[in-house]
């Protein structure tokens, strides 16, 4: 990820990767699994909860369960 970018963003358009913060990689493969993303490698991190950063192929978001709640 370029280094002028501020950690919140998750997405690099230059590498179509996303980012996701996970406390093991056990919780990057249930991602995958879950959400059918393309899980390209698993980065640690120096954060002592989210201990790796789940790298997924595209551009990734979670589901907006409340969207869904809403339209109900």
């Amino acid at each position: 990820m370029p280094s002028n970018l501020p950690r919140w963003l998750r997405y690099d358009p230059e590498e179509d990767i996303s980012r996701h913060g996970a406390t093991d990689r056990q919780k990057c493969l249930n991602m995958e699994k879950k959400y059918g993303w393309e899980l390209v490698r698993v980065e640690k991190t120096n954060d002592n909860i989210l201990k790796v950063d789940c790298v997924f192929k595209g551009d990734t978001e979670f589901p907006n369960y409340l969207e869904e709640k809403e339209e109900d």
